[in-house]
């Protein structure tokens, strides 16, 4: 399972650089990211229903590597994942995971500034027990305010929203009526004030109002919102500073309209168009106009910034295996939209503020004038023995989610770290992982 797939047709990779820059994030090889020798500690259990997790210590910056990956939690179990996490400060966040296998639940972690602990979701609110086929996500603005959006496992073509009140998960009433279960994206600043994208993923060729739907809680009830274009990302600095992106229909061509890329912005009372520069297609694209381009994340960075990311589908040298695919960047510098020559991140891939002007991936951090910094993998972790045996040197990370702490230079990943091809020697661990932006 992919916790963040589209589902599109073919793909190929535009471009080997590419591919190595990207090299962790689509199973990127773990590593002795500071030099000296893997620790052969094994992870404590903690008391609890599960052998889900352990105790960690704080991820603290005096303990992360400047620009490489640190792990700040690893849990015990051999068969799990973190598929995302929510930090509202350096001493409050909340990590999501399922288990594998046949009977794969849900669980969820908090973190209190000391330490990561499991935490008993279900028992205060039946429904998050097993969301593994539901696509969940948290977002948060405070300790007391951390939301989750999924699809309800209830019911077909329902939402579910719950809110972490800073004592217990409590239900939310979803929008009323039909409503894409998986919903896109969901920006959060206070109990009373939330926005989420939940119109049905279609083509841009079809573009329904729904498509260009996005919901506000004000406390009370959701209100529907049309967008002036599809929008598959939100995210915001204020609530009168918001950024959504997505795509608009394009030129028609062989009876199907190509996407081009979208920007939108909410300045407390509406939301308007920005314009975004046209991409032209990489040097192997084939001629005419048989191509177009989408956003699909956007980030807020720096006191001004803002950038989206997105990909590029194209006729390529052999198109009747489908459409070739490029990623592609844009900056938003306070005043217009700039595209990024330099594309390091692929859009199905986390990307996160690296808390000052810059944006950071699982394998890269692009700056603000386009010079790109890889990053460093992290210190190889225990296998099953233990230890660290030849075939654990295979391990690989895997992030789903990625944010930027609040306050801090850091950003934290959730994932796993995972070595596979001898059955009783693999494991797919979930993990917590620590970035520290280097000093300026």
């Amino acid at each position: 399972m992919t916790p963040d797939s589209r589902g599109r047709t073919t793909r190929r990779t535009a471009s080997a650089v590419l591919c190595l820059m990207l090299l962790a994030a689509c199973g990127g090889r773990a590593g002795k990211a500071d030099g000296g020798a893997p620790s052969p500690t094994r992870p404590v259990p903690v008391a609890s229903k599960s052998d889900r997790t352990t105790p960690s210590p704080s991820p603290s910056p005096a303990d992360a590597k400047p620009g490489s990956w640190k792990v700040s939690y690893s849990g015990t179990s051999d068969d799990a994942m973190l598929i995302d996490l929510a930090a509202a400060s350096e001493r409050d966040a909340w990590a999501l995971g399922i288990t594998l296998g046949r009977d794969g639940k849900t669980f969820f972690l908090h973190y209190d500034g000391r330490q990561w602990r499991d935490h008993d979701a279900a028992a205060e609110l039946p429904v998050l027990a097993d969301l593994t086929d539901q696509r969940p996500r948290l977002r948060s603005s405070g300790p007391d305010n951390t939301w989750l959006f999924a699809g309800d496992p209830r019911k077909d073509f329902a939402l579910l929203t719950a809110r972490w009140d800073g004592r217990r998960w409590r239900e939310v009433p979803p929008p009323p009526g039909r409503v894409d279960r998986q919903y896109q994206d969901a920006a959060v600043f206070a109990p009373d004030d939330v926005w989420m994208l939940a119109g049905p993923a279609v083509p841009p060729d079809q573009w329904p109002a729904e498509a260009r739907t996005i919901w506000h809680w004000n406390g009370a009830h959701w209100t529907e919102v049309r967008l002036p274009a599809v929008a598959t990302a939100i995210a915001g600095r204020a609530p009168d500073d918001i950024w959504a992106v997505g795509s608009l229909p394009g030129k028609e061509v062989y009876g199907t309209r190509r996407p081009e890329p979208a920007a939108m912005h909410y300045d407390g009372r509406t939301w308007r168009l920005s314009p975004v520069p046209h991409f032209d297609p990489p040097a192997p694209a084939a001629p005419g106009d048989d191509h177009g381009a989408e956003l699909r994340k956007v980030v807020i960075s720096g006191p001004d910034g803002v950038w989206a990311v997105g990909t590029q589908s194209y006729r390529g040298d052999e198109p009747d295996e489908g459409d070739d695919e490029a990623p592609i960047v844009a900056h938003w510098d306070g005043s217009h939209w700039e595209k990024r020559l330099r594309a390091p991140y692929d859009a199905t891939r986390p990307v996160a503020s690296d808390g000052a002007r810059g944006l950071l991936g699982p394998t890269a951090r692009l700056h603000v004038d386009g010079t790109v910094d890889p990053v460093g993998a992290p210190p190889l972790i225990p296998g099953r023995s233990g230890g660290i045996t030849d075939f654990d040197r295979s391990q690989r990370l895997e992030l789903y989610g990625l944010v930027q702490v609040p306050g801090t230079r850091q950003v934290w990943g959730a994932g796993d770290i995972s070595a596979r091809g001898v059955e009783e020697f693999n494991f797919q661990r979930p993990v917590v992982v620590v970035y520290t932006r280097p000093p300026d």
